[in-house]
């Protein structure tokens, strides 16, 4: 393995850790709320990151998949032509 490939493999999978500890969902949370009429009475359930934070697993998969998407872009090698450009001449030189 080439040392851009295990940079780019080590920025990935430090792309999917934190998304992971960002978004993963982790822990389950709810709560109920009962009022006299039984109309207004309502149960909420959610599911949160181990930072607290509010998530769903489709949105950690989707900023997962982004980040390694945007990880990707970023270290991705810029692909040029083995043989180098002819430096081009100074003004005054003569090319003949």
């Amino acid at each position: 393995m080439t040392k851009g490939a295990k940079r780019a493999l080590w920025i990935v999978l430090g792309c999917l850790l934190l998304t992971t500890v960002l978004f993963a969902p982790v822990f389950g949370a709810g709560m109920c709320v009962d009022a006299q009429d039984s109309a207004n009475s309502y149960c909420r359930e959610w599911q949160t990151s181990l930072i607290g934070l509010e998530t769903t697993p489709w949105m950690w998969l989707a900023l997962s998949a982004a980040a390694v998407v945007v990880a990707l872009l970023v270290v991705r090698p810029f692909r040029a032509n083995d043989s180098t450009p002819p430096e081009s001449p100074l003004p005054g030189d003569d090319l003949t």
